[in-house]
């Protein structure tokens, strides 16, 4: 007597010859091969990144998993993500993956253009919030000018002769900048 040891979810499908077609375990591993990438990048992220993708908690407890492992170890749970990331919705995961960590995040000319507007800001340019409105329907204005005023509190209470790293109020001014550049901008 033989077992049948296919999945008992998946029917057999044949040929014209009445064979039976056998799926090919290298092709599929070829075909998971860019979503284990994407594993291994994910485990990369910030774990409080992590409620911004559309995935269940499974995954996620998966992944804070993943990111205390080495090794062999590391190399098996990669699949056991792949396989997860399989059965939830890859493509969905993987945009909301690229929206979160853009390249304009990352690309240095679109950053300046930013630096060069807040510093603008901070300098009293009269012409930079109608090009800012020109370029952001949605820019709240009474938002920017608060964090300006802010920033420029907060510098004139730092020593002005140095140059210092930007301050809390620039910073979150820069990720308004930026939040609103990503939605237009794309």
């Amino acid at each position: 007597m033989t077992e049948n040891f296919e999945s008992p979810g998946k029917e057999k499908q044949y040929d014209e010859e009445g064979r039976v077609i056998r799926a090919n375990r290298s092709q599929a591993k070829r075909e998971r091969e860019p979503i284990k990438a994407f594993a291994g990048e994910l485990l990369k992220l910030p774990a409080h990144q992590y409620p911004l993708l559309p995935i269940d908690d499974t995954l996620i407890a998966a992944l804070r998993e993943g990111k205390r492992l080495s090794g062999n170890a590391l190399s098996r749970h990669l699949n056991y993500l792949t396989r997860l990331l399989d059965e939830q919705d890859y493509p969905a995961i993987l945009a909301a993956h690229e929206h979160i960590n853009h390249p304009y995040l990352h690309s240095s000319g679109k950053q300046q253009r930013i630096r060069r507007e807040i510093e603008r800001l901070l300098a009293d340019d009269a012409g930079v919030y109608g090009e800012l409105l020109g370029r952001y329907a949605d820019l709240d204005v009474q938002h920017v000018r608060q964090l300006v005023r802010e920033a420029k509190k907060q510098r004139a209470a730092d020593d002005a002769d140095t140059p210092l790293p930007p301050n809390k109020y620039q910073r979150r001014l820069q990720k308004y900048l930026q939040g609103l550049a990503l939605y237009y901008e794309e």
